[in-house]
């Protein structure tokens, strides 16, 4: 058994049989940033527990548009697809920071939950944060403007860095495209909001990065009706 896994929050509560348990064919898995842990379409043959780093996880769509499914932020499983059937990965996962990873094989799915029944919990928790995700991005979609969808996009990614006082800096790279895709706007939209944002002291200029110097300017921004 690792001598370290007991000391993950997933696995502190289990007794010594059920680490080893969880030990039987896990391995561990190390990605360099803008690394592949898999491709959209590959087959869903191993399951994985985000230990350090991020993940970004993307689809293709039927005509070749690329856009961001979620974040993958540690603790987090990542490419699930036993726990609901899939036999193939649906999108892709890149590192976004240097990562580690345990992996399984997914036969090993049912002994794993078994022994560690939080691993089922997370499965389903990330099935429903992606449900509710996809439901928000909607419903920004259709009510409101682009300002305001990007606003309330960089203040739920802010929240992974902690509670602290401006700036804060959303805790990954991350790029004005990748902005333009998770809210729904073209990239001469965000680039033209965030530079405005930036002249007016809400948001710091920086490079792959989003510092929030006001957040609650940002919050009022998200918050305005029309």
């Amino acid at each position: 058994m690792p001598p370290d896994l007991a000391e993950l929050p997933f696995f502190s509560a289990l007794t010594p049989d059920q680490l080893a348990v969880v030990a039987q064919g896990m391995t561990r898995v190390t990605l360099d940033q803008g690394e592949n842990l898999f491709l959209q379409g590959d087959p869903a043959a191993r399951f994985f527990l985000l230990i350090e780093g991020r993940l970004k996880v993307t689809q293709l769509t039927e005509d070749g548009q690329q856009f961001i499914v979620r974040i993958v932020h540690p603790g987090e499983l990542c490419g699930f697809g036993p726990a609901i059937g899939r036999t193939i990965f649906p999108g892709s996962a890149e590192a976004i920071l240097p990562c580690r990873l345990l992996a399984w094989p997914r036969a090993r799915w049912e002994p794993l939950i078994a022994a560690a029944p939080a691993l089922a919990v997370s499965a389903i928790q990330a099935v429903g944060r992606k449900l509710d995700e996809a439901h928000t991005r909607l419903r920004e979609m259709t009510t409101e403007d682009a300002g305001r969808r990007i606003a309330h996009l960089l203040l739920r990614l802010a929240r992974h860095a902690g509670p602290g006082p401006d700036p804060v800096e959303i805790p990954f790279p991350i790029t004005r495209q990748d902005i333009a895709d998770m809210s729904g706007n073209t990239l001469h939209t965000a680039s033209r909001i965030m530079a405005a944002w930036e002249a007016e002291g809400i948001l710091l200029r920086a490079r792959r990065k989003v510092i929030i110097a006001d957040t609650a300017g940002l919050a009022a921004i998200a918050e305005t009706r029309d």
